[in-house]
């Protein structure tokens, strides 16, 4: 599910803004953008973002300023001893000209850093904006789920309508066979009584492989489950899907196992609303 937040907290020494952004996934994915000092906070960023969000890819974007007490920092000599010597042995070996530079050491990954306890000191300022970024994000995924809500209800009416007018022919299948198959005994000539006891076990087999009726009620019972999902609280994404998963067994199975025309266009049309409704359900949590 698509949404948005931003946080901005404060202290004296810091200042922080947190932006997150969120797109469909079937699982929960953390990606963190910040600042190398912030990177140390990702395992109670992540944490603290998977209390709130159980599906989609979360991005969350950290901008984090100190006061220039705060923002003090020092140089790693021996990260910066071991650039040189690197450098100064891959220049050997490649045979290349040239010095190395103070600006070249300086400008070295982990030559220059923050203290860790100056970055420990900001976490409650970076998880203050975090937290309200966070509520952002989930109020605009709920205005999301609301519209999306009314979206699937209006599909399960659908569903439900097309059962209902499956569940009166249920019954017919039978009777239009034995119709079809009389007249297809008067059109080869052949005479059989219409209480012959072959085409009574026919019939009879017949009706045995073409009773849809649990197939109608086992679908639905899973559009009212659906129906009941719909309006409860908590994440139900995956719950759904199964739920569609399994409609659209019985679907199928009503589809195969019944010769009549009017079924077989209405379970056409079920299937069709059934991949609609798939589409939706890849933006619900």
């Amino acid at each position: 599910m698509t949404g948005h937040g931003r946080g901005e907290a404060r202290t004296k020494s810091w200042v922080a803004v947190v932006e997150c952004h969120s797109v469909n996934r079937k699982t929960a994915e953390v990606v963190l953008h910040a600042e190398r000092g912030a990177l140390r906070l990702e395992p109670a960023i992540r944490e603290r973002v998977l209390e709130r969000i159980a599906r989609g890819r979360v991005q969350v974007n950290i901008s984090l300023v100190g006061s220039r007490e705060a923002g003090q920092r020092f140089f790693d000599e021996n990260r910066a001893s071991d650039f040189v010597d690197q450098a100064r042995r891959l220049q050997k070996k490649l045979g290349l000209e040239g010095g190395i530079t103070l600006s070249d050491v300086i400008a070295a990954p982990g030559v220059i850093q923050t203290s860790d306890t100056q970055i420990e000191d900001a976490s409650g300022v970076v998880m203050s904006a975090l937290d309200l970024a966070l509520d952002g994000l989930v109020a605009t995924r709920a205005n999301e789920g609301a519209a999306l809500q009314k979206v699937l209800s209006k599909g399960t009416d659908r569903l439900a309508a097309i059962i209902k007018k499956t569940t009166p022919l249920a019954g017919k299948v039978t009777a239009a066979y034995r119709e079809t198959l009389h007249k297809r005994i008067e059109r080869a000539g052949v005479s059989l009584a219409a209480n012959d006891p072959r085409l009574a076990v026919e019939i009879a087999l017949f009706a045995e492989r073409s009773d849809i009726t649990e197939e109608i009620e086992r679908a639905a019972s899973h559009i009212a489950q659906f129906r009941e999902k719909l309006i409860a609280k908590g994440p139900i994404g995956r719950t759904l899907e199964f739920l569609t998963q399994e409609l659209g067994r019985e679907f199928n199975t009503l589809g195969s196992k019944s010769a009549h025309t009017t079924i077989s266009r209405l379970v056409i049309e079920a299937k069709s609303e059934l991949d609609r409704i798939r589409e939706q359900l890849a933006n619900i949590e």
